[in-house]
C-alpha cells in the first residue's frame, strides 16, 4: 500500500469510540507516584495536594495499605501506621478529588510487619532449610500461596473500597520476589503452601534451588507465572464486582488494566528504550495501557537523590509521544524532595501534555516503516535497525506477523533470527503481491517465501575474520546514496547466507572472502567473489529485498555509516518507499509521526538528543533551521509548534507535499499540522 493512502485507510477502518464506551484509563494519563514513607502521614496535606496539582499530574499514586495502613483499619492483621493522625487516606482522597485528581491506591502485600508475622508463621516465605527469612527493616516476606495474600489482601481491599472512592489500585512487589532490597537472594520459597500447590499442579516435588533438574525448573517457572496470573484474575473479579470503574495496575498482564514497567537505571541504557518499550507494549497488549515509570533515583540504596534531569526528560517525552502514560516516581512527597534536579522537567512535560491532551491522547501511529518483532525482539539486530531508522529520520512502528494488518504498512522490515513459519511466509507473500515493500535481514529465509524465489533453501558461509562486502559502481547507482562516493567496501562481521534466485532477480554487492590482516605488509585481499550480499525480486505488485546477513547487528556493534546507508538506500531506492515525512536535521534528532484517527490533524514530534556525552546527560544544544516536509491525503491549513504556539509558514510542493522550517529546537517540540 502506498504511504499516501495509509492515513485514509486507517481512518476508514477506525471505529469511533465514545467516552462512555472507552474507560478513561485507556487514554494516556499523567501519573505522579509519590511513594510515601510512614513518617509522611504527619505532613501538610494541603501542601502535598497543591504540589501534585502544580506538577500537572491528573493521577496520584498514594500509599494506602499492605505493609503500612495509612488509614484507621479495623483489620487485626493490617499494620496501622504508628504516625497516623486521623484518617490520612480519607483526607487525601477527598482533597485530590476536589482538585480533579484521581487517586491510585498503592498496596504491597509481599511483606508483613514482624509483630504480625510472629503470630502467623504459616504466612511467611521460607528458605531452603524451611526457616522463615529474617525481618528486613521490621518486615517479613509473605508467600503468594499463603492465606494472607490469597484471602487477607481481599479483606484489606474490600475495607478500602468500601470506605474510599479510589479510582484505581496498584500492587507492588507481586508474585515470587527472589531478592531483598539489598540484593540478597531469597531463593525458591519452601513453605508448605508452595510445596502442596506445586505437587498438586505438576505431580512433582518443589525444587530446592536453581540447581534442580531443568524439567522441574521449567515446571516451576510455569507454576509461578500461572499462580500469579490466577491471583490477579481473582483480584480483578473481586474489585470489579464491587466497582467496575476502578482500574487495576501492576507488573503483570492478567486481570490488569494498566501494566506497570519502570525505567530505573542510573544511566541511560539505550536512548531509544522508552520509544521501543512503549510501542512494543501497545502492540502486545491491545486494550490495555502502559504506565512506564521514570524513576527519580538511581538505585534502591540512594533513593533520595536523582538521576540526570536529561534522562528523566528523555524517558517521559518518548513514552508520551509513543502513546503511553506519563509516569514519574519519587520517594516521599513531590514538594519535599531534597534533590530537586529534574523536577522542573517533570512539570514541564506534564504541563505540556495537559495543555495539548486533545492532540497527544487521541492519536494513532502513522509510520512509513514497520519492523516485525516476532523473531528478534530485544536483540542487537532489532536495536541496530531501530537506531538506523531513527538517525535517518524514518518514522517507524512495530508489527507482529501473526496479529498486525500488513496491508496498512507501506514498508515492512523482517529481521530473521530463526526461519519464518509457513504461515508467516504465506502472509508475507500475500503482502508483497498486493503491493507491499518487504525487506529481510539475516537468515535463513525458507523456500516457502515464494515472492523471493529461493531455490533451494539458503546455506550459510560461516563468519570469518577479514571478510568484506564490495560496492561495485552498479551497486552505488542502484542504492543512490552520496556516501558511496567515498566508500567501496564495508566490513562483514558474521554469517552470510547464499541462495539461488530466478534470473529476473537482482544480485547486488559482492562477498570478499577472508583477507590477510597482518602484518601491515600483508594487509590486502586478492579475490572478490561472485557471491551476492543483497538480493531484490519483484512479485505481483510488490518488491522484496534481502540482506542475507545481520545488517542491524553490524550497525549496533560498529556504528559504521556504510551499513546504515545500505539499509536506507534499499528502502528508498530499491523498494521505492514514498516517505510521508522527511526531516532535514542532525541524526541526534528523533522523530515520531502520529495522527488523528478522524483525519483532523497530524503531528511530528522532535526530540533533541544532543548534550549526551559518554555517561553524562547535559543540557541539549539548540538546533536551528530544521526543515520538515509532510505528504498528506488532504491539504494542510496550518502548522504550528506546540511548545511556543508559533505558527510555521507552509510551502506547498508537488504530490501533496507541504514544507515548513522549525527555526530552533530546544529539548523537544511537536509540530502540529491541521
Amino acid at each position: 500500500m502506498k504511504p499516501l493512502l495509509l492515513l485514509s485507510a486507517l481512518v476508514a477502518t477506525a471505529t469511533p469510540v465514545t467516552a462512555a464506551e472507552e474507560p478513561w484509563w485507556l487514554q494516556p494519563q499523567r501519573l505522579l507516584q509519590t511513594n510515601l514513607r510512614e513518617i509522611d502521614a504527619r505532613m501538610d496535606v494541603s501542601a502535598y495536594v497543591a504540589a501534585v496539582k502544580d506538577s500537572g499530574a491528573n493521577v496520584v499514586l498514594f500509599n494506602t495499605g499492605g505493609i503500612v495502613a495509612n488509614y484507621p483499619t479495623d483489620l487485626p492483621f493490617h499494620f496501622r501506621n504508628p504516625h497516623l493522625q486521623g484518617d490520612f487516606a480519607g483526607e487525601v482522597v477527598r482533597r485530590m478529588h476536589q482538585e480533579g485528581i484521581r487517586v491510585l491506591a498503592r498496596f504491597d502485600f509481599s511483606k508483613v510487619n514482624e509483630q504480625i508475622a510472629a503470630a502467623h508463621p504459616e504466612w511467611q516465605s521460607r528458605d531452603r532449610a524451611g526457616k522463615p527469612y529474617p525481618p528486613y527493616n521490621g518486615q517479613v516476606p509473605t508467600c503468594l500461596n499463603s492465606w494472607y495474600q490469597q484471602e487477607g489482601m481481599l479483606q484489606v481491599l474490600g475495607e478500602v473500597i468500601a470506605r474510599y472512592p479510589v479510582d484505581g489500585v496498584f500492587f507492588n512487589m507481586i508474585g515470587y520476589p527472589r531478592s531483598d532490597y539489598s540484593g540478597r537472594a531469597l531463593g525458591i520459597c519452601q513453605c508448605d503452601n508452595c510445596k502442596a500447590r506445586f505437587r498438586e499442579r505438576h505431580q512433582l516435588e518443589l525444587p530446592a534451588d536453581n540447581r534442580a533438574d531443568p524439567a522441574v525448573l521449567r515446571a516451576y517457572a510455569d507454576f509461578t507465572e500461572r499462580t500469579t496470573s490466577e491471583q490477579f484474575q481473582k483480584v480483578n473479579a473481586f474489585i470489579k464486582g464491587k466497582n467496575p470503574g476502578i482500574f487495576i495496575c501492576t507488573y503483570t498482564a492478567a486481570g490488569v488494566d494498566v501494566i506497570r514497567k519502570e525505567s530505573n537505571t542510573a544511566l541511560p541504557t539505550w536512548r531509544y528504550e522508552e520509544s521501543y518499550r512503549t510501542r512494543l507494549f501497545l502492540l502486545d497488549h491491545p486494550g490495555k495501557q502502559l504506565a512506564n515509570a521514570a524513576v527519580h533515583f538511581p538505585h534502591y540504596s540512594h533513593r533520595h537523590t536523582s538521576v540526570a534531569p536529561g534522562l528523566t526528560r528523555q524517558r517521559l517525552f518518548n513514552t508520551m509521544v509513543s502513546g503511553g502514560w506519563l509516569d514519574f516516581y519519587c520517594i516521599g512527597p513531590f514538594h519535599a524532595q531534597e534533590d530537586r534536579l529534574g523536577l522542573d522537567d517533570v512539570r514541564d512535560i506534564f504541563r505540556f501534555h495537559a495543555a495539548h491532551e486533545r492532540f497527544l491522547g487521541a492519536s494513532i501511529p502513522v509510520a512509513d516503516v514497520a519492523i516485525a518483532v516476532d523473531q528478534a525482539r530485544n536483540t542487537d539486530e532489532l536495536r541496530g535497525l531501530i537506531r538506523i531508522l531513527s538517525q535517518a529520520h524514518l518514522s517507524y512502528d512495530l508489527a507482529d506477523l501473526a496479529t498486525s494488518d500488513l496491508a496498512k504498512i507501506p514498508a515492512l522490515i523482517v529481521p530473521l533470527a530463526t526461519p519464518l513459519t509457513p504461515a508467516a511466509a504465506a502472509k508475507l507473500d500475500a503482502y508483497v503481491r498486493a503491493g507491499g515493500r518487504l525487506l529481510l535481514t539475516g537468515g535463513p529465509v525458507p523456500s516457502e517465501l515464494t515472492s523471493l524465489g529461493l531455490k533451494p533453501a539458503p546455506v550459510a558461509i560461516p563468519a570469518a575474520q577479514g571478510t568484506y562486502l564490495r560496492l561495485r559502481p552498479e551497486d552505488k547507482i542502484r542504492l543512490a546514496d552520496p556516501l558511496f562516493d567515498q566508500l567501496d567496501l564495508v566490513m562483514l562481521d558474521g554469517d552470510l547466507w547464499t541462495a539461488d534466485l530466478p534470473a529476473s532477480a537482482e544480485r547486488l554487492l559482492r562477498f570478499i572472502p577472508p583477507a590477510m590482516f597482518g602484518p601491515p605488509e600483508k594487509c590486502y585481499y586478492t579475490t572478490v567473489s561472485d557471491t551476492p550480499a543483497l538480493y531484490v525480486n519483484s512479485a505481483g505488485r510488490g518488491t522484496v529485498a534481502w540482506f542475507p546477513w545481520q545488517l542491524g547487528t553490524h550497525f549496533e556493534k560498529h556504528g559504521h555509516a556504510g551499513h546504515a546507508a545500505l539499509l536506507v538506500g534499499a528502502l528508498d531506492s530499491l523498494l521505492k518507499l514514498e516517505r510521508r515525512v522527511r526531516l532535514t536535521a542532525p541524526a541526534m534528532v528523533e522523530l515520531n509521526h502520529r495522527a488523528d484517527p478522524a483525519g483532523k490533524f497530524e503531528w511530528v514530534s522532535l526530540y533533541n538528543h544532543s548534550g549526551e556525552m559518554d555517561k553524562f546527560l547535559g543540557a541539549p544544544v539548540p538546533i536551528r533551521d530544521l526543515r520538515l516536509t509532510l505528504t498528506t491525503v488532504a491539504p494542510i491549513k496550518s502548522a504550528r509548534l506546540l511548545r511556543s504556539g508559533q505558527a510555521l509558514p507552509l510551502t506547498a510542493g508537488p504530490g501533496g507535499t507541504f514544507t515548513c522550517t522549525v527555526p530552533e529546537l530546544g529539548p523537544f517540540d511537536i509540530v502540529l499540522f491541521q
